[in-house]
């Protein structure tokens, strides 16, 4: 926009122009008449269309900027490519939702060892948990050459009760670089949660999350609230358990201003991810405990996005996690994963200690 001549050679500022762009998945149509100032605008998606006429095109164009700066554009640039894109930063594989949708799920059900629900031990000698972790993400995406590979360190700290180790209070803090092409977005969040047993077999945990995303490859900057409560029942059986996990969550961006820059996405979505998970120890010179897990996420209210839904089918081993005052756990695993034009794996492993 500032310089059409990258495009045309040829242009001039008397020259008749037609740019179409894209951005974000979004089409834009830039045109100037013969000899005009007048600079016509389309973000044909989005529905944003209009005019700026200065004394010069140089100063149009400088208006269609700053009118893109402080009126929302980007904002709704950012919403539709959600609703339309697999690879939104925010919604998509690998996005800002989903990965702090997964960290708030699995402090209930599923990797993190601090997810038991047990029969209650002896508190002596119990111990907070610091943890950390490392995770790498693959993602193809239909009709795109390119694909979404993710790298995530999670970071942990969790307050085990004296008396119940099962009552924990947990701090979660996972940081994520996302890689569409060459194309990078860094993305992180500072979530609390509380585990509170309700019986021997069933636990609750009510959590809360503040979240941001930023990418200067794809000029995206979005902030995130999200809250939700999670469920684990634990079914004990001959030699495996069977677990249930349950969780329901709200997700909202909210509005980010910096310079001259304003806008907000008006992100709003209700989520459901609902999983069922099989425990068996194993001895392998120590006891350890493996596990396969199918897990189905859904939104259902608000603003749904192109990947409305996704499956991950999950194994992981590692150290039993029954052992309560165990001063020391390890996890690594695999999942694969399926949606909407969608596919990918994950593998991770984490230390706790």
């Amino acid at each position: 926009m500032k310089n059409f001549s990258t495009s045309n050679i040829n242009y001039t500022d008397t020259s008749v122009a037609n740019v179409l762009g894209r951005f974000s998945d979004v089409n834009i149509n830039l045109s100037y008449l013969d000899s005009s100032t007048r600079l016509n605008y389309n973000f044909v998606e989005i529905g944003e269309h209009g005019s700026f006429t200065g004394a010069t095109r140089k100063e149009s164009q400088r208006m269609l900027e700053d009118y893109i700066k402080k009126n929302g554009i980007i904002g709704k640039i950012m919403n539709y490519q959600a609703q339309h894109s697999a690879t939104s930063p925010i919604t998509g594989a690998g996005g800002m939702i989903p990965m702090m949708m997964s960290a708030d799920f699995n402090a209930s059900f599923s990797a993190s060892p601090t997810a038991v629900s047990a029969p209650a031990s002896s508190g002596a000698g119990n111990n907070n948990l610091l943890g950390v972790g490392l995770s790498y993400g693959s993602y193809n995406v239909s009709n795109s050459a390119d694909k979404v590979s993710t790298a995530s360190i999670p970071l942990s700290y969790t307050i085990r009760n004296d008396i119940d180790p099962r009552r924990q209070l947990s701090f979660s803090m996972p940081i994520t670089v996302v890689e569409v092409g060459s194309a990078k977005t860094v993305h992180s969040g500072l979530g609390v949660a509380y585990r509170l047993p309700l019986s021997d077999y069933w636990t609750i945990t009510p959590s809360a999350r503040y979240s941001a995303v930023a990418s200067a490859d794809r000029a995206t900057v979005a902030t995130l609230y999200s809250a939700s409560v999670a469920s684990n029942y634990v079914i004990p059986m001959s030699g495996f358990d069977i677990a249930i996990g349950n969780m329901l969550g709200y997700y909202q961006t909210g509005k980010f201003s910096a310079g001259d820059y304003s806008f907000d996405p008006s992100i709003k979505s209700m989520a459901m991810r609902n999983g069922v998970m099989l425990s068996q120890p194993v001895n392998l010179g120590k006891k350890m405990t493996i596990e396969y897990s199918l897990i189905d996420t859904r939104y259902f209210g608000g603003d749904k996005p192109f990947l409305d839904n996704f499956q991950e089918l999950g194994i992981t081993i590692g150290t039993n996690k029954s052992a309560q005052d165990a001063r020391s756990f390890v996890r690594g695993g695999l999942t694969l994963m399926r949606g909407p034009g969608t596919q990918g794996f994950t593998a991770n492993i984490g230390y706790w200690f």
